[in-house]
């Protein structure tokens, strides 16, 4: 059955990638051949390859009966499309191979730990599987952690997403659950990874509802990420946000004590985060960019394909904060590369025809006599995607943009301290997608301009010198 299973999802990926529209297909951000991905899964480096695997179904845009896809990386900006390794083929996992992590086995594999879901998507249990390199093979004494290992309170529907740990005396595995008093991630450890016990609530956590939780550690220090389910009434304020804290854990390491919580990402769609150590011990964190509330206008457009992820990102600490910056190898893709370099007076300056729909813009500003600066991307025929500085606040209107005018929230905000009386940041535009990294913050957007030119422009309120370089990205 399992064979089957796969065979079929890899044979009907074979016949039907060519059929996608690549009008708003991004270059260097991983997504499927076709159908729909949402979370990252099992993240890990092997020595050689970051490995990547994804929430996926191959046979339409939509979400539904979840496989897990697979990509490969030597650099964190090439990403290798690789066969399905999980379908959804056994009685504790009909119904989805929902979102888990990974743990190098030191031989070029993983042990994953994922969430198993049956009885027509009432029951979320946690199942064992082994990645060998390039086949996925699954315990047959599945679920290692069912439900009823819970106390008393839980919803069975309610219990999924394992972090994967080793320890000192084994392994630890902290997921997200739901109980009677509300959301929390829950700890439970193994000697083995057969035999498991419950441990502890590993913290209590906001909204209605945690998901993919992760516990890393950041040049010393213990921080705990974890996606947010909202409550109705807060969504429009705060949409569904990845939220990190730095903090300690108990000796057992079973209880997580936070500092103040805080957003991985200021845009609305950035969600279900996952992070590795990398090559040099660096800690790396990407995520699905998108978000459960909207709907890709692909969809509708049929265009074959929903869903990318983000771009990673090297996470430093710095206070009680985490600080973001792209991966290194990012550099790798560029290629041809324009400058533009002006003095504004309530005046504006343009870079037409460079067709800037993959590429990267180092953009600084002299603002020390200007009020707000504004840099245009994705721009054509009235079209474009502003990023306007303005009293230490950077914000991104997108509600210019016409075929998604409608999907997304029009604007979202991040910190961008003026230092010296200069702004410094980094975007990445990429189809149908803008990620803007300053200060350590960074804020990604989904846009989906009808218009093809992706031209820049730079204007300002007040006097500023201004300078944008440009590179298409390969």
């Amino acid at each position: 059955m399992k064979e089957n299973m796969l065979e079929k999802a890899n044979a009907f990926i074979a016949s039907n990638s060519e059929t996608v529209n690549p009008r708003y297909r991004p270059r260097f951000h991983a997504t499927a051949p076709v159908g729909w991905i949402n979370d990252p899964n099992g993240f890990f480096y092997d020595g050689a390859w970051y490995h990547l695997f994804y929430q996926h179904y191959p046979y339409e845009a939509r979400w539904n009966d979840m496989h897990w896809g697979h990509w490969r990386t030597r650099d964190l900006a090439g990403w290798e499309n690789m066969p399905v390794v999980m379908a959804p083929d056994q009685a504790y996992d009909e119904s989805g191979c929902f979102s888990g992590s990974a743990v190098p086995d030191g031989r070029g594999g993983a042990h994953i730990l994922y969430t198993g879901v049956s009885r027509n998507h009432t029951l979320q249990q946690q199942c064992y599987a082994h990645f060998d390199g390039e086949k996925v093979t699954k315990r047959e004494t599945n679920p290692v952690i069912p439900f009823e290992l819970l106390p008393d309170g839980y919803r069975a529907n309610d219990f999924r997403d394992p972090c994967l740990m080793r320890t000192e005396n084994g392994y630890m595995a902290v997921m997200a659950a739901k109980s009677r008093e509300g959301g929390r991630l829950v700890s439970f450890s193994s000697p083995d990874m057969k035999t498991w016990k419950y441990e502890n609530v590993f913290c209590v956590t906001e909204g209605i509802m945690p998901e993919c939780p992760d516990v890393l550690t950041v040049d010393g220090k213990t921080a705990v990420l974890y996606s947010c389910v909202e409550e109705k009434e807060r969504l429009a304020e705060r949409g569904r946000p990845v939220l990190y804290a730095l903090g300690s854990l108990s000796d057992d390491g079973s209880v997580f004590t936070p500092e103040t919580w805080r957003r991985v990402d200021h845009g609305r769609e950035f969600y279900a985060a996952q992070t590795c150590e990398g090559e040099k011990g660096e800690r790396i964190i990407i995520g699905w960019m998108a978000s459960w509330d909207t709907e890709y206008p692909t969809v509708p457009l049929n265009h074959g394909w929903s869903g990318m992820m983000s771009l990673p990102r090297v996470l430093h600490r710095d206070g009680s904060r985490l600080n973001q910056k792209p991966a290194e190898g990012l550099t790798r893709l560029r290629g041809e590369k324009t400058c533009l370099t002006a003095e504004l007076n309530r005046n504006g300056a343009a870079l037409r025809g460079i067709g800037l729909k993959h590429g990267e813009i180092r953009f600084q500003a002299d603002v020390s006599d200007a009020s707000s600066v504004t840099l245009n991307v994705m721009e054509d025929a009235g079209e474009r995607v502003s990023l306007t500085w303005h009293k230490n606040t950077l914000t991104l209107n997108r509600e210019h943009v016409k075929v998604s005018r409608n999907c997304f929230v029009p604007e979202v905000h991040m910190p961008l301290y003026a230092m010296e009386g200069r702004i410094d940041m980094t975007v990445y535009v990429d189809g149908c997608s803008v990620e803007v990294f300053a200060g350590g913050e960074v804020m990604s957007a989904l846009a989906f301009p009808e218009g093809d030119a992706y031209d820049v422009s730079v204007e300002a309120a007040g006097k500023a010198f201004v300078k944008a370089e440009c590179w298409k990205m390969r």
